[in-house]
């Protein structure tokens, strides 16, 4: 056990060197990107929102911190927050359309994007330090910022290192790391926020210097769908118990000796749905063996249905990087497997 808890500290540690932001090797027209922005007016912008367990969403800020969403979840303009798992996927919002140019700079990154967002800092406010959880290439996750507007006083502050990113560069920062926001300016602070899973092409845009530090045995890389033919969907149907700490994002799955939540894995729409009782569904997306991640979620957790095994049982796991956790539950399958 004590070999394999050096491991995860060493790839923390190869992690945390890294620096905590880098360019990226793409370049937008910053004069485009105004134009996009001062073609939406200031109407349309709501206060910014966080997902936290389950998919509920916190109050919006306080502060002037507004948002309007290019993409979001099922394409509903009015999410200012990042999304998380639940029932939806991510789609483009009709305020993409009145922004071609972003819509060009969305479409060019090679990578599948989650939510894309326009967040306005007002002057005279700040951020205070915060963490964004789960983000980082050990969760599959990066959030990437093209400045629109800025000036002098508007200040990125990054695990203690400040930051004035100018418009039109394409920009990876580490913001699992501390980090705070500042606008001590005369006008609003403007960047288009991309949130998208890593890819081996996505990685390509990153500086060699940095990438060649990167580990890669560590990386959560994307695995697309593996969708299920119609016929197989009762195969994966079942009763089963939730362990809690499962639907907590800012925890790994392990038992805490609690209740648990008592659901099923049920068709609805053509697709396989995991079913609390007393609580929310979530789509589960098949992504190759019987093992699913959540709908609206990234590879930082997820599922695997053994109905075939003797007893038959689901596997609840977390990881971060090489490193997995796992809780196993009997499940009770609709239908007897097919041997």
């Amino acid at each position: 056990m004590g070999g394999h808890v050096t491991q995860v500290l060493d790839v923390a540690d190869a992690i945390s060197d890294l620096p905590e932001a880098v360019p990226l090797r793409r370049a937008f027209d910053p004069e485009l990107l105004q134009r996009d922005l001062d073609s939406l007016g200031d109407r349309t912008w709501g206060a910014q929102q966080s997902v936290v367990d389950g998919g509920d969403l916190t109050d919006p800020a306080e502060i002037d911190w507004r948002c309007l969403a290019l993409r979001s979840p099922a394409g509903d303009p009015g999410r200012t927050d990042p999304g998380g798992p639940g029932t939806d996927g991510f789609a483009d919002t009709p305020w993409l359309r009145r922004t071609p140019y972003m819509a060009e700079v969305l479409a060019s990154l090679p990578t599948s994007l989650r939510c894309a967002r326009l967040m306005s800092l007002a002057p005279g406010v700040e951020v205070p330090e915060h963490r964004d959880t789960p983000t980082g290439f050990l969760y599959g996750f990066v959030r990437l910022h093209v400045p629109i507007r800025t000036n002098p006083g508007a200040v990125l502050r990054i695990d203690g290192k400040e930051h004035r990113w100018q418009p039109g560069h394409l920009w990876y920062g580490d913001f699992s790391r501390p980090h705070s926001v500042v606008n001590t300016g005369s006008r609003p602070r403007v960047h288009l926020v991309v949130d998208c899973v890593v890819t081996p092409e996505l990685l390509d845009l990153f500086p060699e210097d940095f990438l060649q530090r990167v580990p890669l045995s560590d990386v959560a890389f994307s695995r697309p769908e593996i969708p299920l033919r119609p016929f197989e969907l009762a195969d994966f149907q079942c009763t089963l118990t939730v362990p809690p700490c499962f639907l907590r994002l800012d925890e790994p799955v392990a038992d805490h000796g609690e209740r648990d939540l008592d659901a099923r894995v049920v068709a609805k729409h053509g697709r396989l749905v995991l079913d609390i009782g007393d609580g929310p569904d979530f789509g589960l997306i098949h992504v190759g063996g019987g093992e699913f991640r959540l709908q609206g979620w990234i590879e930082e957790r997820g599922m695997h249905l053994g109905l075939s095994s003797s007893p038959p049982r689901a596997v609840f796991f977390s990881r971060r990087g090489r490193h997995h956790q796992s809780v196993e539950r009997p499940a009770q399958p609709a239908r007897p497997p097919v041997r």
